[in-house]
């Protein structure tokens, strides 16, 4: 592979890319790392930047002084990739380090000051690639990292090509844990399958470790891995031990408002009943509370409940009237929170939700981080009607951002917006 790199200081480059595999590669002429600087075609003591036009601070690589060099590159190149190191860029992964790897020549680019000039962007840049959400002061130690690990790919770099295939990353697993002599040291043994001589038990083994091990500590990459039936409900128990139990969910039919704002009671439907108790057991709630002042409301629902249980005895135990039994009914939200106080020994945190943008909410993240692993209760209180009143969004300890799409309207139904809402709150992602 041909490999140009263009920046204010070679040199930076040519340091970090000369020891390891990488440094016997060039010699051996695998790869070939050709390096440029701005200052090429440039007079003595002319620099190769200029300021922003505009009110913004700080200086910008000059589209004029730059040309000439990304023109002579682009002609001894012609089937170059240009890619330019950006934190505008895609961000680099395993993946698309393995498309790289597939290109004959590549043209890394790298940034200083406050940028480029955005027309040499649109004149020579085919991609823009960040390595990570943060800032350096140029683009070498990003090109660098982008050259090791496109180069790990190339057949002959690596001594043993196997090792690659089993690396971090690739399948978007995270290496199993491994092992070396002696076998036993300050009393921790080695695994014992590990030194069975059984190659099929042991590459089990190690499989398990690794998808154990991504699980723990990067669950985010098992949703781009080849796993089967069995790997995955392997993977989804390990996890349901760990979630939190204590979760809880309410409905509200009072205090709720209507589409002029007044403080309205709401009348209890069907499906709300059994369509939201279905969700709520799908996703582990461990009660679903449905709120109503009315005592007949009330009654209604505790007869719809008693259909669906009395049906449920007569099916099976695993069809779908099994989530009634998570359901309870109460006056108002204040018997609800007595009532989680009663079964977890605490009053729980109370998340609110809300279909209109409002200050301080919160998103989905945050909330999935801070109570999904853990045992304190939670309390997520929906809405009938036009939403909740103010005053209980104003009693909560967090709101979420709502639900929307990118159109103006926004009106899902609850039942809809509580699926979705708990999925992305605590749906399994791979």
């Amino acid at each position: 592979m041909k490999i140009n790199t263009v920046s204010v200081f070679p040199n930076i480059i040519k340091n970090n890319l000369k020891y390891g595999i990488i440094g016997k590669s060039l010699k051996k002429n695998i790869i070939d790392i050709q390096n440029y600087s701005y200052t090429q075609f440039l007079n003595n003591n002319e620099r190769i930047d200029d300021q922003i036009y505009g009110h913004d601070p700080g200086m910008v690589i000059s589209y004029q002084k730059t040309y000439n060099l990304f023109k002579k590159i682009k002609e001894n190149n012609k089937s170059s990739k240009f890619i330019f190191m950006s934190p505008k860029g895609i961000l680099l992964n395993n993946n698309l380090v393995n498309k790289i790897s597939k290109e004959e020549n590549l043209t890394i680019v790298c940034g200083r000051y406050e940028g480029f000039d955005q027309r040499i962007i649109d004149d020579f840049c085919d991609i823009e690639i960040s390595i990570g959400d943060y800032i350096l002061s140029g683009g070498e130690i990003a090109a660098s990292i982008l050259i090791e690990s496109v180069s790990r790919m190339i057949k002959g770099v690596v001594g043993k090509e196997n090792s690659v295939i089993k690396d971090s990353f690739m399948n978007s697993l995270l290496k199993n844990p491994v092992y070396t002599k002696p076998e036993k040291f300050k009393g921790k043994k080695v695994p014992k399958i590990l030194i069975s001589g059984n190659h099929k038990k042991i590459n089990n083994f190690n499989r398990k470790e690794s998808l154990k091990t991504t699980l723990e500590k990067r669950e985010d990459l098992l949703s781009y891995s080849e796993l089967d039936s069995s790997e995955r409900n392997e993977l989804k128990s390990i996890k349901n031990i760990k979630l939190n139990k204590n979760i809880f969910i309410s409905l509200i039919h009072f205090p709720v408002k209507n589409i002029k704002n007044e403080i309205i009671k709401t009348s209890l439907t069907n499906l709300d009943i059994q369509d939201i108790a279905r969700t709520a057991k799908t996703y582990g709630i461990n009660k679903y509370f449905i709120t109503h002042p009315i005592k007949e409301q009330r009654m209604l629902a505790e007869k719809v409940i008693n259909f669906w249980d009395s049906e449920n005895k007569r099916i099976n135990e695993n069809s779908k009237h099994e989530a009634i039994k998570n359901i309870i009914i109460k006056n108002s939200i204040n018997d609800v929170i007595k009532e989680i106080k009663k079964i977890c020994g605490k009053k729980p945190t109370i998340i609110s939700t809300d279909a209109k943008r409002m200050k301080n909410m919160v998103d989905y993240d945050l909330i999935r981080n801070k109570f999904l692993s853990n045992n304190e209760p939670i309390l997520i209180v929906f809405g009938t009607g036009w939403g909740l009143t103010d005053d209980i969004l104003n009693k909560s300890d967090y709101i979420l951002k709502p639900i929307d799409g990118y159109n103006e309207y926004n009106h899902l139904s609850v039942r809809s917006a509580v699926a979705i809402i708990l999925d992305k709150l605590f749906g399994c992602k791979f």
